[in-house]
């Protein structure tokens, strides 16, 4: 079959027919626009009957990527009825991909619900895969934010009726089906890799809340622990770049130091590097900046480059007389946090900067194991289980990227 069509006009000139680039053999047919509008359900509004048990498919709930179980008593507020197949698109803040497929559980007919900043898409008409594909595209969301009211993230909201006026492409039912059921098995991948990487870090969370946690030990095992100055096992690093350097460091509470120009996709720091801070493999940096995740700052070590350049903002220093992969596991729990605490309250903080001097960091203390070499165990033991967590996250990445570039290629 061709790639061609005729305009429908007098004079029949050849139109080149709509398609993606990137199709699943044997299909030519051409895709056709159709309003949104013709694939919304009207919402049913429900007031939930206190004595009744819902599955309710919240905002908060999307995170977690399973809908609550929930007694109408707690609910607060009016929600609306969902079936099985409808595909929710959230209004609030669209720059976040909130895009959920309602599955019937087989365990279970409770009846099933859903928050009212959920717009409801019915999958009878079309394939429910393929709509939450298009709806996480980025084409579509630089559309919904073209949509968007309202001054902040949490007040942002697209408007409903402007965005079912909107028209998209689709193929036959039967190609919906077969890109909806790839974008299906791609998304459960991702998931699954999710909840590997959740439970891995929980779980070296709790190893290092045992390992770490002091007061919990054995009165035999604390005295095979022993209290030192961190001045006393580190050496504060001041030596500036002079031309040694182009690569802009910043610190991430995930990836560590990383080249500031990978993490935000630009350069932040100064184009001339001179005089910032030259750190080099091995040596550590404090970032006092805080955040949720990050309280009381962050301290990570250099192991991604050989060198790289800093803000002199940061508390720079190297260890010695202690296993390098025990402290860097120490400092990558929090158990450090409560001796910041003491040294830097509320009252101190400057524009989310802890205003905390060299001397004052240095002069915390910590708790070190006596033996070198169970300082070598427990450092051995986290690396691993970093490790781990790196490739976790890293095959995720890998494959949301994979996804990102189907979306591209197979939608129009």
């Amino acid at each position: 079959m061709s790639d061609y069509t005729t305009n429908g006009k007098g004079r029949n000139p050849m139109v080149k027919k709509l398609q993606p680039k990137l199709r699943f053999r044997g299909f030519t047919d051409a895709w056709e626009l159709r309003r949104l509008k013709s694939l919304h359900r009207q919402p049913l509004l429900v007031s939930p009957v206190p004595s009744q048990t819902y599955i309710s498919w919240s905002v908060p709930a999307f995170s977690t990527g399973e809908p609550e179980i929930v007694k109408g008593s707690e609910i607060e507020s009016v929600k609306q009825s969902v079936n099985s197949s409808d595909v929710l698109l959230c209004r609030i803040n669209p720059r976040i991909n909130r895009v959920w497929v309602v599955e019937a559980r087989k365990d279970t007919d409770l009846p099933m619900i859903a928050s009212t900043e959920w717009v409801v898409f019915t999958g009878h008409n079309s394939d429910s895969y393929f709509l939450s594909a298009l709806f996480t595209s980025s084409r579509f969301r630089n559309m919904l934010l073209s949509e968007v009211a309202g001054v902040t993230g949490s007040q942002k909201r697209f408007q409903i009726a402007s965005v079912l006026e909107r028209q998209e492409y689709f193929p036959t039912q039967i190609e919906q089906a077969r890109i909806g059921l790839l974008f299906e098995k791609v998304d459960n991948l991702i998931a699954a890799e999710k909840r590997k990487l959740l439970l891995l870090e929980q779980k070296r969370e709790a190893y290092s809340q045992k390992v770490f946690s002091y007061g919990s030990h054995h009165e035999e095992d604390v005295k095979h622990w022993k209290t030192m100055r961190l001045g006393d096992i580190a050496t504060r690093i001041t030596r500036r770049n002079k031309g040694q350097s182009n690569l802009p460091l910043t610190i991430s509470a995930r990836d560590g130091l990383i080249d500031q120009r990978q993490f935000f996709s630009k350069q932040v720091a100064s184009k001339n590097l001179d005089n910032y801070i030259l750190l080099q493999r091995g040596e550590f940096a404090y970032n006092k900046s805080t955040s949720s995740d990050s309280p009381w700052g962050t301290i990570k070590r250099l192991d991604r480059y050989d060198q790289g350049c800093i803000s002199t903002l940061y508390i720079c220093f190297s260890m010695h007389s202690v296993d390098p992969q025990f402290i860097t596991t120490l400092f990558n729990s929090p158990i450090w946090h409560r001796e910041i605490q003491t040294i830097a309250t509320e009252g101190a903080r400057n524009h989310g900067l802890l205003n905390i001097s060299p001397k004052d960091f240095f002069d915390i203390q910590l708790q070190i194991p006596d033996s070198l070499s169970e300082q070598k165990h427990i450092g051995r033991f986290f690396a691993a289980y970093e490790q781990l967590i790196r490739q976790t996250a890293k095959r995720i990445g890998l494959l949301e990227k994979k996804k990102k570039a189907l979306l591209q290629t197979m939608f129009i």
